[in-house]
C-alpha cells in the first residue's frame, strides 16, 4: 500500500480556491458564502422595529434581486416582501465604510447604524465609529462608488 501525502501548501492554496469567490465576481446583494443568505441570515426589519439585530429563521424566507433573506417571524417577512427597499441595506448589504473608500468588504451584522430611515452595515466597529463624524460626506462618497460598481 502507498501513502501519498499531500503538501500543506497546496493543500492551503486548493483550500483557499474554493472559498474564495473572484474579485471580479460582483454580485448586488452581498450573500454570506455558505448558504446565500443576505445579512448573513439576520433579520432586515429587525434593525428597524426591535432596534437590535436579530437572526431570522429559513421557514420565514423570502427571495429578493437574487438572495434569500430570513426573517424572525412571518410578520417580518411579510414587511419586507412588501416594500424590500425600505428594510434592505445599503450597499447591497456590503460594509458601508468600505464602500465610501471605494471598496467591497463583507460585513459584521451586529455591527450597524440607521441613519435617515436607511440601514447601514460595517465590518467592524471602528468604521462605523468613523461613521459618526463627516456622516453625510461619507454618504456621498459611498453612494458614488455604489453607483459605478451597479455600473460595472
Amino acid at each position: 500500500m502507498t501513502i501519498h501525502r499531500i503538501s500543506p501548501i497546496l493543500l492551503t492554496f486548493a483550500l483557499l480556491a474554493i472559498i474564495t469567490r473572484p474579485a471580479a465576481a460582483f454580485e448586488e446583494i452581498n450573500m454570506s458564502f455558505f448558504g446565500g443568505t443576505a445579512i448573513g441570515g439576520y433579520d432586515a426589519v429587525s434593525y428597524f422595529d426591535q432596534s437590535e439585530a436579530v437572526l431570522g429563521d429559513a421557514s420565514h424566507a423570502v427571495d429578493w434581486k437574487g438572495a434569500t433573506w430570513l426573517f424572525s417571524s412571518a410578520a417580518n417577512r411579510q414587511r419586507f416582501a412588501d416594500n424590500p427597499e425600505a428594510f434592505a441595506p445599503q450597499y447591497g448589504g456590503y460594509c458601508s465604510n468600505q464602500m465610501s473608500l471605494g471598496n467591497l468588504s463583507n460585513i459584521d451584522p451586529e455591527v450597524w447604524r440607521i441613519i435617515d430611515g436607511k440601514l447601514y452595515l460595517f465590518g467592524h466597529n471602528a468604521g462605523r465609529v468613523r461613521w459618526q463624524t463627516d456622516t453625510d460626506k461619507r454618504i456621498l462618497d459611498a453612494d458614488g462608488h455604489w453607483q459605478r460598481k451597479l455600473a460595472q
